[in-house]
């Protein structure tokens, strides 16, 4: 999503700002309940203009704080505009939402949630009625209507609407029954008791991800069960140094996989039998050759400019295509809404597959990988070698994390221009411009740089078939971007 500051009558600056994935923003600074009224009066606005007054909006939340307190204020000020509302009262995994919207016969969904963020974050986003993150054109019009809203350049209907709390805990499991081989995996597990370990990092995969998995037979232990906004003082984030506890209760109770999801558990990450963290680029490779191979789906192969190319040479095996996009989920809806897609993905953890929603679905991540694993009986690692072995090369991974904002976001962009030749002792070979700059050199290997459309950095991805020599492209890129 572009950005865009909404101006008041008086010209004071409102900072509702578009990311790649709604509007986050910090708690009481721009993320407040003035801020909040515009936005819900443009999307009001937005709604009655597209839906009319008949179709309900579904509103839910997740675990941080305030975010039902946030989420009430919404039902009432929707309703006040005519606009019946469906609501969820307690934390809500994002992809359950998702569905919810479009199960519910709804003018879409309404969640308050920042992901991954700190817990001093908040945010808003709208999900429409095809289940699936806003495209840019929905986005762009929302924000026409929030200027308008921010002006008062409206007359509000005097008619008011009701609300009404449903339950989607239940529709959500019949769906994912529909996806998942479950009768296979619980006959595996009544063999085998397969152990695994499960940490919600406090968030809303509590009371979905861990009871699919006890459904499904698997001996579980649950880490950090319980809802608390303050993330345990750290943020939702599944990534290897925020696994540590996860780490740990794998190799004290001998499980054979580990799983996290973020905080509105529309991401995961894994770890295997030995405490080895494996990233989404890894782990979907697993569940890609494991859905062609085992399960016989067919259709392209989806996955933004960031994520591994081990996907496309897994592709071609099977003679199917792929097709990259920029980063952010909402353009990987765009593609499963127009061709079957067998596997849709991200490098950040976001994943969805062919017959269900057009959202990213961290539950369901963990759920497929528990039943590749049931059905295969091998370990990450096996598997893992054997995607590998499968298309004859390694691949190799790294990511550089830079504090950036602002200027500093355009001083780092402006580093690789055009006109850019060797990196290193690496010849560059070509300089894509789907998002930021993805640098190809004479290796092989190759780089993206970019900033975060919802944080304050910008950061760096790189992939190579040799370790040593992406090691040192690692370290060229470092030396280039150390002045800034």
């Amino acid at each position: 999503m572009g950005n865009m500051t909404v101006f008041s009558e008086k010209s004071q600056l409102h900072d509702i700002r578009f990311g790649t994935d709604g509007w986050r923003a910090l708690i009481a600074k721009e993320f407040t309940y003035r801020n909040l009224e515009i936005f819900l009066d443009g999307l009001a606005l937005y709604l009655l203009e597209n839906y009319g007054s008949d179709k309900p909006l579904v509103i839910g939340y997740d675990a941080r704080l305030l975010a039902d307190k946030f989420a009430q204020f919404a039902i009432d000020q929707i309703n006040s505009w005519g606009i019946p509302v469906k609501y969820i009262d307690h934390p809500v995994p994002t992809p359950v939402i998702a569905l919810a919207a479009k199960e519910q016969g709804s003018c879409g969904a309404l969640t308050f949630t920042a992901s991954h963020n700190p817990p001093e974050y908040m945010g808003i986003k709208y999900i429409p009625e095809y289940a699936g993150p806003a495209s840019k054109s929905i986005t762009d019009k929302i924000l026409e209507q929030i200027e308008v809203a921010a002006r008062k350049e409206f007359i509000k209907p005097e008619s008011v609407a009701g609300s009404e709390l449903i339950e989607v805990q239940e529709a959500y499991f019949k769906h994912l029954r529909s996806l998942i081989d479950f009768d296979t995996i619980k006959q595996a597990n009544a063999k085998s008791k397969t152990k695994l370990v499960y940490d919600p990092l406090y968030g809303c995969g509590r009371n979905y991800t861990n009871k699919l998995l006890e459904e499904l037979g698997f001996e579980l232990i649950t880490l950090h069960d319980l809802r608390d906004p303050s993330f345990g003082g750290s943020l939702p984030d599944p990534s290897e140094k925020r696994l540590g506890e996860l780490r740990e209760a794998i190799l004290d109770s001998g499980a054979n996989l580990g799983a996290a999801n973020d905080g509105d558990a529309d991401r995961f990450a894994f770890m295997d039998d030995k405490g080895e963290f494996y990233p989404a680029n890894k782990s979907v490779s697993i569940i890609l050759k494991y859905l062609l191979e085992h399960k016989g789906y067919r259709g392209v192969i989806a996955r933004t400019v960031a994520t591994t190319h081990l996907l496309d040479d897994i592709a071609r095996k099977f003679e199917l295509n792929t097709i990259e996009t920029a980063v952010g989920f909402k353009w990987l809806c765009e593609v499963m809404l127009n061709e079957d897609t067998v596997v849709a993905a991200q490098e950040s953890g976001g994943m969805s597959v062919l017959g269900h929603i057009p959202e990213k679905d961290g539950v369901l991540a963990i759920v497929l990988m528990a039943e590749v694993l049931a059905v295969t009986g091998k370990t990450l690692s096996q598997l893992w070698k054997e995607a590998q072995d499968f298309v004859g090369k390694e691949y190799f991974y790294n990511r550089l994390d830079l504090h950036l904002e602002g200027e500093g976001k355009q001083r780092f962009m402006a580093l690789f221009t055009d006109d850019m030749k060797q990196v290193g002792k690496f010849e560059v070979k070509l300089i894509d411009r789907t998002e930021g700059a993805k640098v190809y050199v004479d290796n092989g290997s190759w780089f993206l740089a970019r900033p975060s459309g919802t944080e304050a950095m910008c950061r760096v991805y790189f992939e190579g078939n040799d370790k040593a020599e992406l090691d040192e492209l690692v370290a060229a890129v470092s030396k280039l971007v150390e002045v800034l």
